[in-house]
């Protein structure tokens, strides 16, 4: 199926009582603890509700379907990632392909944004975000880094008929219309069997990636449903060497990092998924850059060192997997 309808969307919610057994390890037959973290529930008073898929609380009122509750334990808020999340779990309840909700890679919409990025850049040096985030000054010159103070938000320029944008007072963040490209794609375009390039959720992290080393060759998904656009570039460049996917170390980080591994190995490219900061209690790479800078360059070190002996190791012995 080629559209996601609301029959396909309801085929779904039944899955919620295999949910609430595997998942949460509940007897459905009878009432179970409240799900909703921000009830102290001292006495059962959540039930299933095999008439309506859905499972309530009598006592707070919170009821959850099983997108709330895919949402709740993955922390992912927009409903196309919960949609995602639920189709990988059930992938043979529905043969949904996500077209509704897929960015719509079409050139139709070209707009040249060369004045609008100049006038950007003209204003980077009145916001002190990224400065706060520690990323290297020297990294705002080289992509031209602007700020735009009327919406007040940081612009990262992808190309000329492109950019990424996100708040420096809340969390919006904006794309422009059209193909949703990839942060530093053109890596991708030349590629040999040492080829190591670090793929992360964001353009921040992508930076913060930067500063710790500045020969480090890194991309950014913008958004972790257009690792779809990544798969697309990978197999229409013919990528040769390794990827590290380095995501946040949250729920939905690790599940995004095992669906992307799983789709790399079916177009036969490498790739590693060892988290660089999951032994530093931080969300994500900027994170870290911020709270324990010494921590993540050591971390960072070995690991690409090691990831580097691997890649030559493979290329010498033919048939070494890694």
């Amino acid at each position: 199926m080629s559209f996601i309808d609301r029959t396909s969307i309801d085929n779904f919610k039944p899955m919620l009582a295999d949910y609430l057994i595997k998942k949460h390890g509940l007897n459905i037959n009878r009432p179970f603890t409240c799900l909703n973290p921000n009830h102290e529930d001292n006495h059962p008073s959540m039930s299933y509700s095999p008439k309506y898929n859905i499972c309530k609380c009598f006592a707070c009122g919170t009821t959850y379907d099983i997108f709330d509750m895919v949402g709740l334990d993955y922390g992912v808020e927009s409903f196309k990632e919960k949609l995602e999340i639920v189709d990988k779990l059930y992938p043979n309840i529905s043969n949904i392909v996500f077209k509704k909700f897929d960015v719509v890679e079409s050139e139709n919409t070209v707009i040249d944004f060369t004045n609008y990025f100049r006038k950007c850049v003209s204003k980077i040096n009145e916001t002190n975000y990224l400065n706060d985030r520690k990323i290297n000054p020297d990294l705002l010159k080289k992509y031209n880094v602007g700020f735009d103070d009327k919406r007040e938000m940081v612009v990262f320029p992808i190309n000329k008929n492109c950019y990424f944008a996100r708040s420096v007072t809340g969390d919006s963040k904006i794309k422009s219309k059209g193909t949703s490209y990839l942060w530093n794609e053109k890596l991708l375009d030349d590629s040999d069997d040492k080829s190591l390039i670090y793929v992360t959720e964001s353009i921040i992290d992508s930076l913060s990636l930067e500063t710790i080393d500045p020969d480090v060759k890194t991309i950014a998904l913008n958004g972790l449903p257009n690792y779809k656009r990544l798969l697309k570039v990978l197999e229409s460049k013919g990528y040769k060497g390794t990827l590290v996917l380095a995501f946040d170390n949250d729920k939905s980080g690790k599940m995004y990092q095992d669906i992307v591994k799983e789709e790399l190995a079916k177009l036969n490219v490498n790739s590693f998924s060892t988290s660089l900061i999951s032994s530093l209690d931080v969300k994500d790479l900027n994170e870290a850059l911020i709270n324990n800078k010494e921590s993540l360059i050591k971390n960072y070190n070995y690991f690409n060192d090691n990831f580097k002996k691997i890649i030559d190791k493979r290329i010498e012995s033919e048939g070494y997997e890694i």
